[in-house]
């Protein structure tokens, strides 16, 4: 495990965009620990900065949390278009998505399980907004790949439905958030492989979708919720 560089003497941010530069700090710390029980004192060491620094920005701990799991959803994203670039065949897209998915998360399990966890959750005001936004961009990737899927003739016209296509996408969602949890937490491997599974098991559930949609009761909400 690479070891944090620190400094005696934390200088003043003067510089440059300070709450990039601490978030950079946090995802830094979280990939080399794979945890998040750094302290924020932890993060403006990394980031040189003085100890009071990141609460001009993030007044709490899960304030900056929320942003680093805001920049996760924003790389898978970006990860996400990069791999339908030249891909034209639906369903292929469709599959590329889910590798990305995966390959994401067994890359940096600690990210993966903070942009899902429930740590980030409070009572009052559910998921913080920063992490909605992105979380739905990125979501919002996966819902056109369905769509041009089912607009291509690889899945039944109902699917065109708002219900029913959000129903199919949480199918899809639900199989490969399940895939990345039972590879991270060693119930199937090696990790190095888990990317080969997502076609054939995938694949599966484009079958059935095929053949029979799922339906969304009305009273169910998918997140994130705006």
């Amino acid at each position: 495990m690479a070891k944090s560089v620190r400094r005696s003497t934390p200088r003043p941010y003067h510089h440059g965009n300070l709450a990039s530069a601490l978030v950079d700090a946090a995802l830094l710390l979280l990939d080399e620990t794979q945890d998040w029980n750094f302290s924020l004192r932890e993060v403006a060491r990394r980031a040189s900065v003085s100890h009071n620094a990141p609460y001009k920005h993030f007044p709490e701990k899960r304030d900056l949390l929320a942003a680093v799991a805001a920049r996760g959803f924003e790389a898978l994203a970006e990860s996400t278009l990069s791999s339908l670039e030249g891909l034209t065949d639906a369903r292929e897209r469709l599959l590329a998505c889910g590798r990305t998915f995966v390959a994401r998360g067994i890359a940096n399990p600690a990210l993966y399980r903070l942009m899902f966890s429930a740590v980030l959750t409070s009572p009052e005001a559910g998921r913080p907004a920063i992490e909605k936004v992105a979380a739905a961009k990125a979501r919002a990737i996966m819902d056109k790949a369905f769509a041009d899927a089912t607009q291509s003739g690889v899945f039944p016209p109902s699917l065109a439905s708002p219900g029913e296509g959000a129903a199919a996408t949480l199918a899809m969602w639900s199989i490969l958030h399940g895939l990345t949890m039972l590879a991270i937490d060693d119930f199937v491997g090696p990790p190095k492989d888990i990317e080969a599974l997502v076609d054939p098991i995938l694949g599966a559930l484009l079958n059935g979708i095929s053949s029979q949609p799922p339906a969304l009761p009305a009273h169910i909400w998918i997140a994130p919720r705006l």
